[in-house]
């Protein structure tokens, strides 16, 4: 896929995730629907520029987020690092890969945010943090996987058909 649309299609989607997706929590956590989709789409073998798409996902969410610039960047660029491993290193893919790497990657946002969080002077337990906002991101990550699993394989096969 090309990196001129990942642009606009990672826009929408953060703008999405921010006016939308951010309205529907489920307890204090939100879905974080640039990071399924990223890592969708680094998971499928015809995709080459995963660590781009990474960079402009998590570029478009470090400015619309009010945490400190370049936590979505790098825990995206982690997220994409794994489930580049995982797709080289295991011959069959299946979707329990897709939750795995989605787990690591809302764990490695959740860890960078409140390590820096907490190295500011805020005041935050950590075991609320894993109650009321980690454990509910997860779970509300889990649940858009699958949809946009498939949605991410069908596009592809249509942006890329196989011969």
């Amino acid at each position: 896929m090309s990196v001129i649309l990942s642009i606009p299609t990672l826009g929408l989607l953060a703008i999405l995730q921010s006016a939308v997706v951010s309205r529907l929590p489920l307890n204090r956590g939100t879905a974080d629907l640039v990071l399924v989709v990223l890592v969708a789409l680094a998971l499928q073998k015809t995709v080459t520029t995963s660590w781009q798409w990474s960079i402009v996902g998590g570029l478009f969410m470090d400015f619309l987020s009010g945490l400190p610039f370049g936590i979505f960047t790098i825990s995206y660029l982690l997220a994409t690092g794994l489930a580049l491993i995982i797709r080289d290193r295991i011959w069959r893919f299946s979707f329990l890969m897709q939750l795995l790497v989605v787990f690591f990657g809302t764990m490695f946002s959740h860890a960078i945010s409140f390590l820096v969080l907490f190295l500011q002077g805020s005041d935050i337990s950590l075991g609320t943090v894993l109650q009321v906002v980690t454990l509910p991101s997860v779970i509300l990550n889990f649940m858009i996987s699958l949809p946009i699993f498939i949605l991410t394989q069908d596009i592809l096969e249509q942006v890329n058909p196989q011969e």
